[in-house]
């Protein structure tokens, strides 16, 4: 991000109130989250859906996944609530990117690629599993593992520039009264949305005042370096985790 919600101030900026910084910081995790993650996960997850049903036999069919949906059942209610599951997932994950952004290394391209394949070792790592439904009755097996970790790829490579383009300066979703309508708009329809993002809220607003205060400690020197070596681990843990459940699968 370029503005003051990531790296910090800008040098023409007045230093914003803690109060200001963070209902505009929780304003851009909302908008770009909730929109993201409907179309990524929600409408993205709904056609992986749908494919796999036309991929596998039709023995599948009435058979309730992992998630609590009815294999090859289509109705608004289910529809619906892959959308609320979608925009929570968002909100968790546009809140991630905005936590590690100020520690990524590398040229753009390079940053949103980091951020998209920890996203699908993470998250793949999370939902694929040997002894549940979906990876016993979906074939072909190895295209319901490529859209459990390509969905979350996906929405790792878009969150970025999703949230940098809500949080500039002369985004269309900060004109006017836009500014707070649409997150409040985007919470009302999808609902599920407000008790993960009240969760995240409160842990945006305790480990703000934190990072106003050791930014510059935290992204330089040692104290970037063992910021940045928490997040590694975290990646490599997940990357660890990913391959265990493929060995389990048979598929390396």
């Amino acid at each position: 991000m370029t503005s003051q919600i990531v790296h910090g101030r800008t040098a023409a900026a007045e230093e914003p109130t803690y109060a200001a910084e963070l209902a505009d910081l929780l304003r851009v995790i909302v908008v770009a989250g909730v929109i993201t993650g409907v179309l990524v996960a929600g409408v993205g997850g709904r056609l992986a859906m749908l494919l796999l049903r036309l991929t596998s036999p039709d023995t599948v069919v009435g058979v309730e996944s992992d998630d609590g949906f009815t294999i090859g059942e289509f109705t608004l209610g289910g529809s619906y609530n892959l959308l609320n599951l979608g925009g929570a997932v968002g909100v968790i994950g546009a809140a991630a990117y905005v936590l590690v952004s100020p520690w990524l290394l590398g040229p753009m391209w390079f940053r949103r690629f980091t951020v998209a394949a920890v996203a699908g070792a993470l998250v793949g790592s999370m939902v694929i599993h040997a002894d549940g439904v979906d990876f016993n009755v979906l074939e072909p097996l190895w295209l319901a593992v490529a859209l459990f970790v390509g969905l979350p790829f996906l929405f790792g490579w878009v969150i970025g520039p999703v949230v940098d383009s809500v949080d500039g300066p002369g985004s269309w979703t900060r004109r006017g009264r836009l500014r707070w309508a649409l997150p409040v708009v985007l919470l009302l329809m999808v609902p599920l949305v407000v008790l993960p993002g009240i969760v995240m809220a409160a842990m945006v607003a305790a480990l703000l005042p934190l990072r106003r205060e050791l930014f510059g400690v935290l992204t330089s020197g040692v104290g970037g370096i063992v910021v940045r070596a928490v997040f590694l681990g975290i990646a490599v843990l997940a990357f660890v985790a990913l391959a265990g459940d493929l060995s389990d699968l048979d598929l390396i």
